[in-house]
């Protein structure tokens, strides 16, 4: 004849501390490895912009950036940064344009320039490799 057992629930806090293994030296170091290996790579993963402006001019200010691929514009407040999402080749000539309020739009050429770019704009709207 079979022997009823009394049931005991799946898990429960006894069982969970009791199946565990120890937390040994050589186990933590297998476990920052591993974290510290899929940390690496998350960040090698993350996108990066071409091109970053920084508005040093004080005042808020409206900056296009356009090479022959094509154009963009964003507005910045003041101390502000754009990481310009458009993908721009290296090598050529990119143009800004920055619309200062209460003053005509500065415009500035770079030529054959190396990406990843950072570039600032003064209190006169001109545009300058960081």
């Amino acid at each position: 004849m079979n022997e009823s057992r009394p049931r005991k629930p799946l898990f429960s806090s006894g069982s969970i501390l009791r199946k565990r293994p120890p937390a040994t030296p050589a186990r933590l170091a297998v476990g920052a490895v591993l974290f510290a290996g899929c940390a690496l790579g998350a960040w090698l993963t993350i996108p990066r912009p071409d091109v970053r402006v920084i508005n040093a001019s004080g005042q808020s200010i409206t900056v296009m950036v356009s090479a022959g691929e094509g154009t963009v514009s964003q507005k910045l407040g003041i101390d502000r940064v754009w990481a310009v999402e458009q993908k721009f080749t290296g090598g050529g000539s990119l143009h800004f344009e920055v619309g200062l309020p209460n003053r005509q739009g500065v415009k500035t050429t770079l030529a054959a320039f190396k990406l990843p770019l950072r570039v600032a704009v003064d209190e006169s709207g001109q545009v300058a490799p960081r």
